[in-house]
């Protein structure tokens, strides 16, 4: 059997809960110990502990008459048990609303620590493509500076090669210029000879 309320228990005063309660207590209404914890406000390991340092009075039903909860712990702090239920539910939702709020904070939490490590390493993968393009650069930048260096150094040696054989050409030139030189001046000199050629 449970306590009747209007529609909307918690919205009765004070006065209209009293006499509620009172009625029941008229009708000898009994509750269990969790429903007499809940009717009081208190847990249930607090009120076992009343049972025995209040003197409060137990059935060999293990039920409790609500004029012993009245005589304990007086009108104004008794609540029906259709209060007790809609405020414990109360009580339930808003614990589950700020569980739900924590776990939406450590979830997002969570995705700031995620976002921030995608960050990081896309910032480590930049760097190090960032690295391999100057390598590849550097690698670059050397390759023409091999070429032309090696390009200067056979137009060098080209140039070097034309000019030795120019040299040697010029020597030839000289050579064969002196020779010409020596035969025309033996043909003058003989030419010259007083005592005519031996031959005639």
């Amino acid at each position: 059997m449970s306590l009747e309320t209007p529609k909307n228990p918690l919205a009765c005063s004070p006065e209209q809960c009293i006499v509620q309660i009172h009625e029941h207590e008229e009708t000898g209404m009994r509750v269990n110990k969790k429903q007499a914890a809940q009717m009081v406000g208190i847990g249930r390991t607090t009120f076992y502990k009343h049972i025995k340092s209040k003197a409060i009075s137990v059935d060999s039903k293990g039920r409790i008459d609500v004029s012993e909860l009245i005589r304990v712990y007086g009108n104004e702090n008794i609540r029906t048990l259709e209060q007790a239920s809609k405020e414990k539910s109360e009580h339930s939702s808003t614990q589950k609303s700020v569980r739900l709020n924590e776990d939406l904070a450590h979830l997002k939490s969570e995705m700031d620590t995620i976002k921030k490590e995608r960050q990081r390493e896309r910032e480590q993968l930049e760097e190090q493509i960032s690295n391999l393009r100057q390598t590849l650069d550097k690698a670059m930048s050397n390759n023409d500076n091999l070429t032309r260096l090696i390009t200067d150094q056979r137009k060098t040696e080209e140039k070097s090669k034309v000019q030795k054989e120019q040299k040697q050409a010029d020597k030839l030139d000289s050579l064969i210029k002196k020779i010409d030189q020596l035969e025309e001046d033996a043909k003058k000199k003989k030419n010259w000879w007083p005592f005519g050629n031996k031959n005639t």
